[in-house]
């Protein structure tokens, strides 16, 4: 299967089986036989890199190596190197220091931010935008590239965990700003984003406290 198959969903889902760490191989460059896979393949798995940091959890666990059919002893090299490395980093969360239910709420959120329009447009432009550019023909560098993805996944992984989280219990934007270690100004904007959107809303006051809970309209995503 060409790597540029591989779903961000794809990646997420095995950790969310239990493995420790997910590989990707990948021809080399200039050798798809499928012209542009592994560059697609390749911005996926940046993409995924990166909204893995954001939700706390190591992206080194995540690895692409390209190589040819036939370097047979590079694809053995890559795999006993990753092995070393995802062994030292030790278990998927105990290692982040996460609980085995903040874990399971990360990387839902991790998943239905990937499966989100917002992510997957943006992915979907950026062999575009390192090969040909934007509109105005301003191509982009790999660094560009990365903070690009780092601002759109934080907002994307946040309001999807909190969205999570909301659905285990109404929260407050302490509570939740303690949960997601992010600071409550940022949460407090996210909820009202939410709110606008039809998705929260305040359930009771708690003395001065707004209680927040999932909007009686709001889809649930399994």
């Amino acid at each position: 299967m060409c790597s540029g198959r591989v779903d961000p969903v794809m990646m997420v889902e095995a950790f969310r089986s239990g493995s420790d760490g997910v590989f990707v191989g990948a021809c080399k460059r200039g050798e798809c036989h499928y012209s542009s896979g592994n560059l697609h393949a390749e911005a996926r798995v940046e993409l995924v890199k990166r909204v893995l940091e954001v939700a706390g959890i190591n992206p080194e666990r995540l690895v692409m190596r390209m190589m040819s059919s036939a370097e047979g002893n590079k694809f053995v090299e890559f795999t006993t190197e990753f092995q070393e490395k995802i062994r030292n980093l030790g278990p998927l969360g105990k290692a982040e220091g996460l609980s085995e239910e903040d874990l399971k709420i990360k990387l839902k959120a991790i998943r239905d931010a990937l499966n989100g329009r917002k992510l997957r447009w943006v992915v979907g432009k950026i062999v575009e935008f390192k090969e040909k550019g934007n509109l105005y023909g301003e191509r982009f560098t790999d660094h560009e590239i990365r903070r690009l993805l780092q601002e759109v996944s934080m907002d994307e992984v946040r309001i999807r965990e909190i969205l999570e989280r909301l659905k285990l219990a109404p929260q407050s934007v302490k509570d939740l700003s303690n949960a997601l270690k992010t600071p409550a100004r940022i949460v407090l904007r996210q909820m009202a984003d939410l709110k606008r959107m039809g998705l929260a809303e305040i359930g009771q006051i708690d003395g001065r406290t707004p209680i927040w809970k999932l909007s009686s309209e709001a889809p649930v995503y399994e």
